[in-house]
Formats: C-alpha cells, structure tokens, sequence
C-alpha cells in the first residue's frame, strides 16, 4: 500500500501499519479498527471523525488532529499525545497508562472506565470532559482546565491536581486517597461520598464545597473549611 491511498474515509480495519510514517496523513473519517499502529510517528495527521476502536496505538507520537475520533477500547500505552486535540473523543475503555497528554484540548472528551494511571495531564483542557469509572492512580493533573469535569466513581489515588481549576467539577463517589489538591481552584465542587482519606487541599479554593457526606479522616484542608 502507497502513501497516495491514504485518503479520508479509507478503511484500514485490521492492517499492519506498523513503522510507517503518517505525518499529514489526510485521514478524517477513516476506519482503523483493530489496526496496529505500535511506535508509528503519525505527526501532524489529520484523524477527525475516525474509527479506531481497539487500535493499537502503543508508543505512537501525535501532533495532529484527533478530534471526535473514536478510541473505544484501544491501547495507547506510553503514548505521546503532547499537544493533541482530542475535544470531543471518545475514548471509554482505553488503555492510556503512562500517555502524555500534556497541553492537549479535551474538553468533552470521553474517557469513561479507561486507564490512565501514572498518565500526564499537565496543562490539559478538559471542560466538561468525562472520567466516570477511570483509572488516575498516580496521574498528573497539574495546572489542568477542568471545569464542569466529571469524575464520579473514578480512581484518583495519589493523583496531583495542584494548581487545577476544578470549578463545579464532579466527583461522587471517586477514591482520591492520597490526592493532591493544592493550590487548586475547587469553588462549587461537588464530592458527595468520595473518599479523600489523607488528601490535601492546602491552599485550595473550597467556595461552596460541602465535605458532610465525604470521607476526610486525615485529610489537610484550608482552615476555617468544615469537614
């Protein structure tokens, strides 16, 4: 297969595309399901509107435009994703452990059950993005938009969110153990039962927050906050 067939809308369902390189790839709306994409330098390749449901994608380096494509269940294990766009992605069941996501735009993004434990988030975009059921053990989150995002039932252990604007964010039953918070901007953010057992919020903003039905045995908190 040549270059020139790549083309918006090709299917590539189940092809080896390994060690080939992508880079402006005109790709939109094309189907790369199951497709194995391991260690391929796609570079500013232009995948909106794609299907790349259970991809491999292991290692992979992207600048381009991930846009609205669909990741379901696909493996992005220790991928490099600095930059990207993937506002309005669907990524439910991914596997993103160790990805960098660093300064991408994911706002209303998908990434419910997915795994992005030890990921790096710093500097990302994520309004109204969505983390329900996720895995965000020891991931970073610093610096973050994450405004309007949804966290409930996620776990957060041990995960940094210093310096993060979770203005009204959501996170009902979530488990951020050992969680950072500080500095943040948590005003109007809704905990209900999530368990922050030895978390700190140090110097965060905690307008509006109601901690009553939340776990905060050896939690640090602002003084003057209720617990």
């Amino acid at each position: 297969m040549t270059d020139d067939t790549l083309e918006p809308g090709v299917d590539l369902t189940g092809r080896d595309l390994r060690d080939r390189r992508l880079a402006g790839a005109p790709l939109q709306e094309a189907t790369l399901a199951d497709a194995d994409l391991r260690e391929v330098r796609l570079g500013d390749v232009d995948l909106r509107g794609a299907d790349l449901t259970g991809a491999r994608l292991d290692g992979v380096e992207c600048a381009g435009f991930l846009s609205g494509v669909d990741l379901t269940d696909a493996t992005l294990v220790d991928a490099d994703l600095r930059r990207v766009d993937l506002s309005d992605a669907t990524l439910t069941g991914a596997d993103l452990r160790r990805a960098d996501l660093r300064e991408g735009n994911l706002s209303g993004a998908v990434f419910t059950e997915a795994d992005l434990s030890e990921a790096r988030l710093d500097g990302v975009s994520a309004r109204e993005a969505r983390f329900a059921d996720a895995d965000l053990t020891d991931a970073t989150a610093t610096d973050a938009g994450l405004v309007y995002t949804a966290f409930a039932d996620a776990t957060l252990r041990q995960a940094t969110f210093d310096d993060a604007d979770l203005l009204a964010a959501t996170l009902p039953g979530a488990d951020a153990t050992r969680a950072s918070f500080e500095g943040a901007d948590c005003a109007e953010l809704l905990v209900g039962d999530a368990d922050f057992t030895h978390a700190t919020f140090a110097d965060a903003v905690l307008d509006g927050v109601d901690f009553s039905e939340a776990t905060v045995r050896g939690t640090e908190l602002p003084p003057g906050v209720e617990r």
